[in-house]
């Protein structure tokens, strides 16, 4: 079982999925709790091999447990506005299959990147570039103040991918993560 396993009630309708998400056979569905098994095998092909270096093979199983709970838990207790989505492409039948996670807290008049993750095989496909183009999207139709992110400093790779798409650095950095924005005004004015 998880600690706080239901996810919280959606506060605002969902904004309109757009072309940028059907163009890469993506579409976003409401989490729930069937998808707990999906949801910490994504959290063991994302925070696995750090684990792993931390703790013997044969505890890290109960270790993948216990930290998935505990972040789901601090999510939905810190994020309670926010939308939990399973993001789905189809597979070679057509049926949806998961292949990640986008929690996106709308609650606020600064959007929120709560998460974003996918699984190895859906990595390197431009699916995360389109879910973030997707979000920024909304937020510009939504008139939002922008959308910010937390992102681990040792992640390389994710940071050219948020500043490629017009994310800043802020200048609060916490610990090991660093804050990124997203201003609209600037993307309207087509500044880097």
């Amino acid at each position: 079982m998880i600690i706080g396993s239901s996810f919280p009630a959606r506060l605002a309708p969902a904004p309109p999925w757009s072309r940028d998400l059907a163009a890469f056979g993506l579409s976003l569905r409401d989490a729930t709790e069937a998808d707990w098994p999906f949801l910490r095998g994504l959290f063991a092909s994302c925070q696995g091999a750090e684990l792993a270096l931390a703790c013997p093979q044969p505890d890290l199983d109960a270790l993948l447990n216990d930290q998935f709970r505990l972040q789901h838990h601090h999510l939905v207790t810190y994020f309670p506005g926010a939308d939990f989505w399973i993001v789905e492409r189809p597979d070679r039948s057509g049926a949806d299959l998961p292949v990640g996670r986008l929690y996106l807290d709308r609650a606020t008049p600064l959007w929120r990147i709560v998460d974003l993750g996918l699984l190895p095989e859906a990595r390197g496909q431009g699916h995360g570039s389109a879910l973030l183009a997707w979000a920024q999207a909304a937020a510009l139709a939504a008139g939002a103040a922008g959308i910010d992110l937390h992102v681990a400093m040792s992640n390389d790779g994710a940071q050219r991918l948020y500043r490629r798409l017009g994310f800043r650095p802020a200048d609060d950095a916490e610990g090991v993560h660093l804050r990124m924005v997203w201003d609209p005004a600037a993307a309207r004015a087509g500044l880097p």
